[in-house]
Formats: C-alpha cells, structure tokens, sequence
C-alpha cells in the first residue's frame, strides 16, 4: 500500500498500472468526490530527443479531449495539466479491468456478449469519429469493463503507433491489431478502426490471434498479404454470419471492408436484436455528401466530420430569403442541393447551384457586413450555414482548407466574369 500522493486537487492511493510513459493512479476528487484514474506522465520520455515529440503530440491529443467526447461506452477525460516538469491526466475510474483476459482461449465470453460490446463499440466509435476523433490504436487493452459489466473505450488520445521495433510482437501487442493502411503508413480514417475492431471481434470470438508471427516483418506481411484462417475453424460454434461480418471488418480493400461504422453497427445489431437508434443514418449520409463534393476535395475524412459538428444542416423551402442585400451578418453558406438567385437591387446576378458557396466574403473579410446582395431559394434547397466564429474553432488544417477552397471559388468567379465580359464586348 502506497502512502497518499497530492497532486492539485487530487489524492493518489493506490497503482493501477505502469508502463513505459506512465504510471497510472487511483486517485480521490475531493471537489468532485469521485474517484478518477489520474495518469501521471514521466517527464523524462518527454524530453527523449528521439520519440520526445511523438510522445508530447500524443500527450497533447489526450489533453485537448478534455471534456468534448461524453458517451457512455468512452471513457470521460475530465482535467489534464501538461507543464514543463510535470504532466497529467485526470480520467473516469473504470473499475473492471480491460477485455483482455477474455482473448485467451480457455476464457471466452459467450457469443452473444461479444456481439454486445463490439456493437456498443460501434456506436462509441461512431460518435467519435462524428467529433473528429479516430483512436487508431483499437485493441482489448483499451477496453474497460465497468463493475456492471457494461464497456468503455479508454486511451482515445492515441495518435501514433511508435517505435515498432521495441513493442512486443505477441498476440496482445498492439501491432496485432494494426490495419493494412497502418502497416503502409498511408493517411488514416475511420475504417482503420473498423479494421482494428474487426481483429479484436476475431480474437475474442477465438481466442486466437488471426496471424502468428514470430518477428514484426512477419506479421506485417502476413497484415497485407495473407488471408487469416476462418473463425469457425477455432471455434465451430460461431454462426456463419458472425464470421462473415468479422472478415468483413477485417478486409484489406477498403473498399471491400464496412464503409462506415453504421452499416457495421447495424449488421452487428441484427444479430444481437440490438437497439440501432444511436448508428442514425443522417450523419453519415451528410458526411457521404460532402465527401462527393468537389468543394471539398482537399479535406480529410476527419476534416469533415469537424465542418458537420460545427455547421447547421438546413433545408428551406422555395422562395426562401437566405440573404438580404444590405443587412448585417457574417455566416456563410455552403450549397448541398437545388439552386439558388443572387440579385441586386431586383437585377439578377448570378445562380449558385449545389457544390458552390456563398456569403464567404463576409467570413475572408474577418468581420461583420452589410450583404451585397439578396440570396433567395429558387426551389427547395439544402444548405450547410457555418458562422465563421465556429468555423475558427476546427483545426488549423482544416481552416487552410476552407481558404484554399474559397479562393478555388473566387478564381471561378473571376474567371466566369472575365468571359462574360468579353462576350459583350465581342
């Protein structure tokens, strides 16, 4: 027994784990009065010239996700502190331990609880892919068991797999569970998740890692070329349908493996006779529409799940005034679907029809203005309003992106105008 450590407002009692980085504490929040995890960094990683920064990076994740994932099935992050001599973070305690002590093979969860967590997974995942987080580092070690036995995804700041050579090539390592895309060090989205989930389905269902390898450049190949045997082969009770659904997850095609975490969610809801309410199709089918439009080309998957957190998805009917020509305002709009009139003093300016924009100029201009002209609904349109004070809170990657695409817009303008000013002249 630990003698009693303060550190803020927090009273450490006892360790719960230590690893390479951290040591993790159970701690007491006498403001709260609760207990909490507190995860106490070691200072010296940080300052290693060679993964210093990769460390700090994912120290930093961790801490920016204070207070903005709340799910049932998350773990909640409720304080972190990152300093020069010391670094922490305050986590929900989850007193039940991780999943893995059931991803060996003479201590199997039943079928139908497996399909349970996985599907509860499903729908943590989703919301946060929704909040543009991907975890990236899926394995049983990050899933907690509560004391009722309910599940929370935990360790939702991992942004990098690092130093691969040093990380131990078993069947509970996290290389394990590594996606194709992960193993070529490809840009990652969602389905890198679906693909890790899919490979903790396997060895919860089996008991069995889905590759054996006995060297990391072993299993890396066997990642991206080798079929893993079928689930039934370890355990013949599994229904076919299950196995299916897993190899699905565990697909190396992308484009062969689920798309989006509903089409999985609701694949493992129909074999658990789940409630599919939370894995609504709305969300995914707006990020599906803006990922076909041109306008957004340059962005990343995560990209856009930040722009539908932050905008107000809109449908108006014909007639509608979205814009009136000399009133105060700054919120801009992006056109989804139908078209729309720009007019001046009752003169017709332009059509605006969907992948277009308008009302960006208030936003490059930095502050409010009187409107140039009035924007009205020639039909019943569907629009995404972003008020530019919103829009300053998305990554500085993505705001690039956003002005990368307006000039893209004003270039076509200027562009348009130029013809048809020659056009008259002519």
């Amino acid at each position: 027994m630990m003698q009693p450590i303060t550190i803020g407002k927090y009273t450490l009692t006892k360790i719960l784990g230590q690893g390479a980085t951290s040591t993790v504490y159970l701690g007491f929040d006498s403001f709260a009065k609760r207990q909490v995890a507190v995860k106490v960094l070691k200072q010296e990683i940080l300052n290693d010239p060679k993964l210093g920064k990769l460390h700090q990076r994912q120290l930093d994740n961790e801490a920016s996700l204070v207070g903005k994932l709340s799910h049932p099935h998350i773990v909640a992050i409720y304080d972190a502190l990152i300093g020069d001599d010391a670094s922490h973070i305050v986590m929900e305690y989850v007193s039940g331990g991780t999943l893995e002590k059931y991803a060996e093979p003479d201590n199997l969860l039943p079928i139908d609880r497996v399909v349970e967590y996985m599907f509860k997974c499903c729908r943590a995942l989703n919301y946060a892919q929704f909040n543009g987080v991907i975890h990236r580092d899926i394995k049983p070690a990050n899933m907690l068991l509560t004391e009722d036995g309910d599940i929370k995804i935990s360790d939702m700041g991992a942004a990098v797999i690092h130093d691969l050579e040093r990380t131990q090539v078993s069947n509970l390592g996290s290389p394990s569970y590594m996606s194709p895309e992960q193993v070529r060090s490809e840009v990652l989205t969602h389905q890198t998740d679906i693909y890790s989930l899919g490979v903790v389905m396997y060895r919860l269902l089996t008991g069995q890692s889905p590759y054996q390898a006995q060297s990391l450049a072993s299993l890396c190949h066997q990642i991206l070329n080798i079929q893993p045997p079928p689930l039934r082969a370890h355990r013949p009770n599994i229904p076919p349908e299950l196995e299916r659904l897993v190899l699905r997850a565990m697909h190396k095609d992308k484009k062969e493996r689920y798309q989006n975490w509903k089409d999985f969610g609701s694949d493992l809801a129909a074999l658990g006779r789940f409630d599919q309410g939370e894995l609504d199709t709305n969300q995914t089918e707006k990020f599906t529409t803006l990922r076909e439009m041109s306008l957004f080309r340059d962005f990343t998957d995560i990209e856009l799940w930040e722009i539908l957190r932050i905008g107000e998805w809109q449908k108006q009917p014909a007639q509608t005034v979205l814009m009136r020509e000399d009133e105060m305002g700054d919120d801009f709009y992006v056109m989804i679907k139908g078209g729309v009139s720009v007019t001046k003093n009752g003169h017709l300016l332009n059509l605006i029809r969907g992948d277009d924009c308008f009302g960006e100029m208030a936003y490059i201009s930095g502050r409010v203005v009187a409107r140039s002209a009035t924007v009205t609904a020639n039909s019943e349109v569907t629009v995404l309003k972003i008020a530019p004070k919103l829009l300053l809170q998305l990554s500085d990657h993505c705001q690039l992106h956003f002005n990368r695409a307006f000039l893209r817009v004003m270039s076509d303008r200027l562009r348009m105008a130029d013809t048809r000013f020659a056009g008259l002249a002519n």
